[in-house]
């Protein structure tokens, strides 16, 4: 093999949300899933059985069930695809620290330096693969190339459970003949795609021999890189796990199951919001000043108001005082709330250092206590007293968190 050629890889989870709801409950298996997210909303994630019916990312509930009357719903879980995620990104990081998260579902790795220890590039992935299975019980799809890329639109040619490479001696070969709406999501949107078929660019290759005079002309600078990805040679390096950007903000939203007017309902919703953002961000040992809340009427009018506190927290009752403050100063319930969203941000890496006093001391422990009670007994097995409001009102059956357990492969 050449020393000199790079081995990047894509490692794309396959109907990612629906597998896992699958996997939680094998009841599901094998049969057609349509992952919806909280409240009154579109689908997001359909399995590979509810495909064949032509159910998709997009449709609506009553759309999707014309197409396969027997489709079954279920509402999505973030906390749990998240924590799924940080599982596979624990046995991704066991071939190489080049691991760079692409989005909840996708990762790429840069095996130049590693493959060796495994084998071939395609024997690494082959493992991956292996690991996954056998691991946390899902199937992913494996693209390998001399970049991003390429390895990206290699993962997508043999979806569900595919692993093909590209050398880049065949990349020349491997664009092209590939349509330009294929190149979706390696850098060119649907627009930019619709723009360049106006223009008679209709395939990579076309879009590889467009003179860059006539790309500039149209895109400006970004005329240079749309002649790169037709070429296949835009390349960006793989981040080292450790240093991916900052999360700059933790936050929840909620359509309601039914607009209301009712304040006791819209205060409970508000602190299980909060509770879910706090919780998320003393899983990523961050606190922050800044509490934003997020407001819908009934006739889908959005609204958002800020507000910049003096002291740092990760507090659920603390960020839920601050929300609800935000709400009452600045909102009235003279028409239905549709929908709510409380998010923090200004944050900063939790400060690990004993607490000055003895009060904010017991405080942090007793969070510590409820944390790792809900981890061992299920969400809001330990809640708030104003929760109820909202169990009445559905909160539970619709919100529910598994949060950090561990999804197991079930035989």
């Amino acid at each position: 093999m050449d020393e000199k050629e790079k081995y990047i890889l894509l490692i794309d989870m396959d109907a990612y949300f629906a597998s896992v709801e699958q996997i939680c409950n094998p009841s599901l298996k094998g049969k057609p899933v349509a992952v919806c997210g909280e409240g009154r909303t579109v689908i997001t994630t359909a399995s590979y059985e509810a495909r064949k019916f032509g159910v998709k990312t997009g449709l609506t509930i009553p759309e999707a069930k014309k197409l396969c009357p027997h489709l079954i719903i279920v509402k999505g879980d973030l906390e749990k695809y998240v924590d799924t995620s940080l599982n596979i990104h624990k046995i991704l990081l066991d071939f190489t620290d080049k691991v760079e998260v692409f989005s909840i579902d996708e990762c790429f790795m840069d095996i130049t330096d590693s493959y060796k220890l495994f084998g071939s590039p395609f024997d690494t992935g082959l493992m991956i693969k292996k690991r996954i299975k056998e691991e946390i019980g899902l199937s992913c799809s494996i693209g390998i190339g001399p970049n991003k890329t390429i390895a990206k639109l290699a993962a997508k040619l043999f979806k569900p459970d595919g692993l093909y490479e590209v050398k880049s001696s065949a990349i020349e070969g491997f664009m092209n003949f590939l349509p330009v709406e294929k190149l979706q999501g390696v850098g060119i949107g649907d627009k930019t795609a619709m723009k360049l078929k106006m223009l008679g660019i209709n395939t990579a290759g076309d879009l590889s021999r467009t003179s860059s005079m006539l790309l500039r002309a149209y895109f400006g600078i970004n005329g240079y890189i749309l002649k790169k990805i037709g070429q296949g040679l835009y390349d960006t390096p793989v981040k080292k796990y450790l240093y991916q950007d900052a999360i700059k903000s933790v936050g929840h939203s909620y359509t309601l199951p039914e607009d209301t007017k009712d304040e006791s309902v819209i205060k409970s919703y508000i602190l299980m919001l909060s509770e879910k953002v706090a919780r998320r961000m003393r899983k990523y040992n961050v606190k922050g000043r800044t509490i934003i809340f997020i407001i819908r009427y009934s006739d889908f009018k959005t609204y958002m108001k800020r507000k910049t506190i003096k002291y740092l927290t990760y507090d659920g009752n603390e960020i839920y005082l601050e929300a609800l403050k935000i709400f009452k100063e600045n909102f009235n319930l003279k028409n239905k709330i549709r929908m709510i969203g409380v998010t923090v941000s200004n944050l900063i890496i939790a400060d690990r250092e004993k607490f000055l006093f003895d009060f904010y001391e017991k405080k942090n422990k007793l969070i510590k206590v409820i944390d790792d009670i809900n981890d061992k007994f299920g969400e809001f097995t330990v809640r708030p007293a104003l929760l109820t409001i909202a169990e009445k009102f559905g909160i539970v059956k619709k919100c529910a968190l598994i949060g950090s357990r561990q999804i197991k492969k079930h035989n």
